[in-house]
């Protein structure tokens, strides 16, 4: 069982930080949002910190909210206190609750963080159990998954941390070598891709390394310098993916190109569309035909009709 709740208002200067890894990653200025959150309501949610001697605490969850309170200059902030008798597990347990509900929400580097501090104090039982708290399954590969992201370059883990880098996006880069996994996080910053996007970029990207054995700067020299400068972002990310999508699968790409060719040549009217069999597996075409309600359609069956029996 949590200890009972214990509310307490402290000075600011006698809670400490003990771990470098939290403040490794928030080298930038702090989040305005949070910033003008605290300004208009001020504290709305108590820091979790553990007393570790007499009128000194470590903080142990929401780092964001610690420092928007030391940029703002207040002294005193408010606490919930845990006790140095407070078992391991309750207060992980704790920890994860505190930063869940924290805004924004604990990154993976945060949760990862806590799990690896949490392996040298409890078992592997007791470990597996904190990962429904973060939304997980309680599955050994899905905890050795979130430990590996801290094994990252640092420019990926902070990546990860800041949300510019997604998570399962993330492990694809535990393939690549350091310098690779930092070039590609600039090419992410530098374009911003989202969803399917990013994941597709770096998954053509990796293939493409692992499989010619060349580097990510070796890799996209070549298109770099065929390719026309665009001030364009959105089209200049577009024209990349449609170059690494040719390098990845050159004979998918010709047939993609000559099946476009066949669409151009036969000028379908508006509402009418041409697709191929799936993946190119034979020779099929399917025509569709597009309108506006169901109505339209009946007004116009019997024509359609007559000449499908032609």
């Amino acid at each position: 069982m949590p200890p009972e709740p214990n509310f307490q208002t402290i000075k600011r200067e006698q809670i400490e930080c003990t771990a470098p890894f939290l403040p490794s990653l928030a080298d930038g200025p702090v989040g305005v949002v949070l910033l003008e959150r605290i300004r208009q309501f001020g504290q709305t949610t108590p820091l979790l910190v553990r007393e570790e001697q007499p009128q000194r605490y470590q903080l142990l969850a929401d780092y964001p909210t610690y420092r928007a309170l030391a940029a703002l200059g207040s002294d005193q902030v408010l606490c919930r206190v845990l006790p140095r008798t407070v078992s391991s597990l309750s207060r992980f347990s704790l920890q994860i609750h505190y930063e869940q509900a924290a805004s924004p929400p604990a990154s993976p580097i945060v949760q990862a963080h806590l799990l690896r501090q949490a392996c040298q104090q409890l078992s592997h039982d007791e470990l597996l159990s904190l990962l429904p708290l973060m939304g997980y399954k309680p599955q050994r590969y899905l905890l050795d998954e979130l430990l590996a992201l801290l094994d990252l370059s640092p420019a990926a883990v902070r990546a990860l941390h800041q949300g510019i880098l997604a998570p399962k996006t993330g492990k694809l880069l535990r393939l690549l070598a350091p310098e690779d996994q930092i070039a590609l996080v600039d090419l992410i910053e530098a374009y911003r891709p989202g969803g399917s996007k990013q994941f597709k970029l770096v998954e053509m990207v990796t293939e493409l390394c692992l499989r010619h054995e060349r580097s990510v700067h070796e890799l996209l020299g070549g298109w770099e310098q065929t390719e026309p400068r665009q001030d364009n972002a959105p089209q200049r990310l577009q024209g990349l993916l449609q170059h690494l999508a040719a390098s990845v699968s050159p004979q998918r790409t010709d047939m993609e190109t000559r099946f476009q060719r066949f669409v151009d040549a036969m000028q379908l009217p508006e509402g009418v569309t041409l697709a191929p069999s799936p993946s190119f597996e034979d020779e099929s075409v399917e025509l569709r035909l597009r309108f506006d309600n169901s109505d339209v359609l009946r007004q116009k069956w019997e024509k359609i009709r007559k000449l499908l029996q032609s």
